[in-house]
């Protein structure tokens, strides 16, 4: 696909450093077979950002959907797929077409880089009908696959950890029918909601684990995420502690 207008983007480092190219792929934990090209994430926003106000943003986007229908995720490198939700989240379109292009997307997330890149940087969701959105992610929650469902979770808890919508996010958690045991990048994205839902709104997240059924593991995980965070490292994550 682009892979060669990539290349002049990756760090000569990346290709000379053992240990610091080990170190690069170690942090992105991609699955196996995954073709990492070695850029860093400015310069995939850079280069995103670009293709998105390209008059071939289309042609690009559909060549990366046939590419992974054809192939699966390996089809394109690391980067390329970074890239393909960078451009999702730059470009200017409606929800629909949006909604049209992130469902071919997902298939081809297989690692965490590019679900939280996704989602972190969806800033359009500020302008999109929420309830049309949240029909979609929602959705998400209840696939199979682990990354799917971690970027339905992540992206609700961007976005929807507001005053209006809290209460239906944290519900949505509850009855997502969590598991112990579940998929560690589902059981982190689970753990990552609930203690940003802390820091947002403590008293009332305390409350809500203190009724809520969810598996030990993913209690545990959420209660080390808030000791380690900066913001809740004094706040007692469960109204016993408190």
């Amino acid at each position: 696909m682009i892979e060669e207008m990539l290349t002049p983007y990756v760090p000569e480092r990346f290709l000379t450093d053992d240990r610091y190219r080990s170190g690069h792929i170690r942090i992105l934990a991609p699955a196996p077979g995954t073709r990492i090209l070695g850029m860093h994430t400015p310069q995939m926003k850079l280069v995103a950002k670009q293709l998105a106000a390209g008059h071939d943003k289309e042609m690009i986007l559909n060549g990366f959907s046939q590419a992974v229908s054809e192939g699966g995720p390996g089809a394109l490198t690391h980067e390329e797929r970074m890239i393909w939700g960078l451009i999702i989240d730059a470009e200017k379109c409606s929800l629909e077409k949006r909604l049209e292009h992130i469902r071919a997307f997902v298939p081809s997330v297989d690692n965490w880089a590019i679900c939280d890149n996704f989602c972190c940087n969806a800033k359009w969701v500020k302008r999109a009908d929420r309830e049309v959105l949240w029909a979609y992610l929602s959705g998400l929650w209840d696939r199979p696959e682990e990354f799917p469902r971690r970027i339905g979770i992540v992206m609700s808890m961007c976005y929807y950890l507001t005053p209006e919508w809290k209460d239906r996010c944290l519900r949505r958690l509850q009855e997502s029918g969590l598991q112990e045991g579940e998929p560690y990048y589902v059981r982190m994205g689970a753990a990552w909601l609930l203690a940003t839902a802390l820091a947002k709104d403590p008293g009332h997240t305390r409350r809500f684990l203190q009724s809520a059924r969810l598996p030990e593991d993913i209690l545990k995980l959420y209660a080390r995420k808030a000791r380690e965070s900066r913001i809740t490292r004094d706040l007692p994550p469960f109204l016993s502690e408190g």
